[in-house]
């Protein structure tokens, strides 16, 4: 079964949908470039109303391997989502002191349709990644809105040896496409099932899920 994860929540109200729908992961982001940002208070106030069925992730941006110890004390997710920022044996360090799931995100330019550099680079990441997220490279990372090259994805999901999350402009339209082309571990959408960067659309949040799940 293709996992589902929605992230940019900024509410409880809209996090407590999302699990009634039967997402697997909820995402908040604290990073303060991003239009979904929240503080730690309001993401420790979200993933209070998160079920415990449902793993909790926090998306930020580290500087430092302390940054990653303080948001998992202050927050205590169950993943950790970021691009890997400072040296890779520093992150393997962390990951044996601490009881948390590492998400690495792997940013792919729109129109790229092959890059050796981006599947090397997805290769060497996965070795302290519990997940890969594979998403449309963005002014903050991701949160684009907009889709690239399925064909890479694929490629790297086919390559790297850990689990692959499919991110990146997907909606209830296309999202069962992507499935059929990628062949991904999980889905992960936000500004496809959005009123607005700060509203999910609990329709739109439906018609993800469903869709997910007839193209499985």
């Amino acid at each position: 079964m293709v996992k589902i994860k929605i992230c940019g929540f900024t509410n409880s109200e809209d996090a407590k949908q999302a699990c009634q729908l039967g997402v697997d992961l909820v995402g908040v982001i604290l990073v303060p470039e991003s239009p979904h940002y929240v503080s730690i208070d309001a993401a420790r106030d979200i993933f209070r109303a998160v079920e415990r069925t449902v793993a909790k992730v926090a998306v930020f941006a580290p500087h430092r391997p302390e940054d990653i110890k303080e948001t998992c004390r202050k927050l205590n997710p169950d993943y950790l989502q970021f691009h890997l920022t400072f040296p890779l044996p520093d992150l393997l360090r962390i990951k044996e002191e601490l009881n948390v799931g590492i998400i690495i995100v792997v940013s792919i330019p729109r129109g790229v349709g092959y890059s050796k550099e981006i599947v090397d680079r997805a290769v060497e990441v996965s070795k302290a990644a519990d997940f890969l997220l594979i998403d449309t490279k963005g002014p903050t990372g991701g949160g684009t809105g907009l889709t690239h090259d399925w064909h890479l994805s694929a490629m790297i999901r086919s390559v790297v040896e850990k689990p692959v999350f499919l991110a990146g402009g997907l909606n209830p339209s296309n999202v069962g496409q992507a499935i059929k082309m990628v062949r991904p571990y999980g889905v992960d959408v936000a500004t496809g099932v959005e009123i607005n960067p700060r509203k999910k659309d609990p329709k739109l949040m439906r018609d993800f899920v469903e869709a997910v799940r007839r193209a499985e």
